[in-house]
């Protein structure tokens, strides 16, 4: 293999390399979003319509026939309401929507105790297993505060910074204003204390939502009207839209005013557009490897010429044209190989290195879940990128090899 062979490789391996390497990034971003979305939130929901209500959790049984079966079903509450923090004048006030959970079912989900702490520094270096523990103590604490007279709340750092308050002080709730009644909105008597933070790196959702038991909404917020709805868990969150359609169809023959929805149906354009994006950047690395391949057509062309000679005697002895077309082709699979391989090596390498070191540090709220550059790499997506390369060299392969089939036998010899 001549220099200008040995640079065609070093190009075929940048771009493979590249290609491994952002769809890696890609898979660990949607990894990451998922695992939040799907810890912070049910898999499947059912909300009431036309009057009509969900079915209890120990009711749910029979629509649910023999298929997929849900790992925890609890009831939930979604409440909007203006919070205040402790001291007039810092903070202002925040419009957040309470979410008014079954502390005591939810207590047993590590989905969703993977995002609360206690607020210390000491919690990240406390082992899993005892971080997840005092998670599901946190969690049981909504319903029982250590100050009686007070019902616990769960809210993320950032809306705790918004509202200036910390960890074991109290929260104002306020009501809205009445029809009639004026426009500010006035104080309740209960107080809500802030016993913890949760925190899923979806920055748009932690600062909007609050966690409350489901048992003291009614206290904090007495006669507000507020959406009652149930949700479901699995094993698998992807099966989600599965279950959902079978728990629709079931509550259709009951003719139960019934809605149900997935996750994945609830947040299906975010995902949609994390495809196109992965899908796109995956064409445009491509031209990465394609500008490498026009470097392969040059250096076989090149190969050509200086291999005149040859080529016309082995012609002139008796080899065939598919003969001479097999030379060449063997020559671009050998160049693609090479460059595949140490392209893969390569991009694996990268993916291991911003996996185990933190090299750029990222911003709160820009990779959900994580604090450095998700990486997870996806087997089918090196098998597309390793089919893609080799198919293009096998057609970089097409021009230098006609050209040398070409080739009449008195030119070489013209010359020998």
């Amino acid at each position: 293999m001549s220099f200008i062979s040995w640079i065609a490789v070093g190009g075929v391996t940048l771009g493979v390399a590249a290609l491994v390497v952002a769809m890696s990034v890609m898979n660990g971003y949607q990894a990451n979003l998922i695992r939040a979305m799907a810890g912070a939130l049910p898999h499947v929901s059912l909300h009431a319509l036309l009057g009509d209500d969900v079915p209890e959790p120990d009711q749910l049984a029979p629509f649910l026939g023999e298929g997929l079966q849900p790992t925890s079903v609890s009831s939930y509450a979604l409440q909007d309401a203006l919070f205040s923090g402790p001291r007039p004048g810092e903070g202002g006030i925040q419009g957040v929507l309470v979410r008014a959970i079954d502390s005591r079912v939810e207590s047993t989900i590590p989905g969703l105790l993977a995002f609360l702490s206690d607020g210390t520094p000491a919690w990240q270096t406390l082992p899993p297993s005892e971080r997840l523990n005092r998670a599901g103590a946190l969690l049981r604490k909504l319903a029982r505060p250590e100050n009686q007279g007070t019902a616990g709340v769960l809210i993320s750092p950032g809306l705790a910074e918004k509202l200036k308050v910390r960890i074991g002080e109290n929260l104002i709730p306020l009501k809205f204003p009445k029809k009639g009644g004026g426009f500010s909105p006035t104080p309740s008597p209960q107080r809500v204390e802030v016993i913890g933070h949760f925190s899923t790196g979806i920055a748009s959702f932690d600062e909007l939502v609050v966690l409350m038991d489901i048992g003291r909404v009614e206290d904090v917020f007495p006669g507000e009207q507020r959406r009652v709805a149930l949700g479901l868990r699995l094993s698998d969150p992807l099966q989600a839209s599965t279950l959902a359609e079978s728990l629709r169809a079931a509550l259709r023959e009951a003719d139960r005013s019934v809605y149900v929805y997935s996750w994945l149906e609830q947040n299906r354009g975010l995902f949609q557009v994390i495809q196109v994006q992965k899908t796109m950047l995956f064409l445009v690395l491509m031209l990465i490897v394609l500008l490498a391949l026009f470097g392969m057509i040059s250096a076989m062309v090149m190969m050509v010429t200086e291999k005149t000679r040859e080529i016309t005697i082995l012609k002139a002895l008796g080899a065939r044209n598919r003969q001479i077309h097999r030379i060449f082709r063997l020559q671009g699979i050998m160049i693609g190989l090479m460059g595949t391989v140490l392209g893969l090596l390569l991009g694996l390498l990268a993916c291991w290195v911003l996996a185990a070191f933190p090299l750029f540090e990222i911003p709160p709220g820009v990779y959900p879940g994580s604090d450095h550059v998700p990486v997870e790499v996806a087997p089918l997506d090196l098998l597309w990128v390793v089919l893609a390369t080799f198919i293009a060299c096998l057609l970089a392969t097409l021009v230098p090899a006609r050209k040398a089939t070409a080739l009449e036998p008195v030119e070489g010899l013209r010359h020998v």
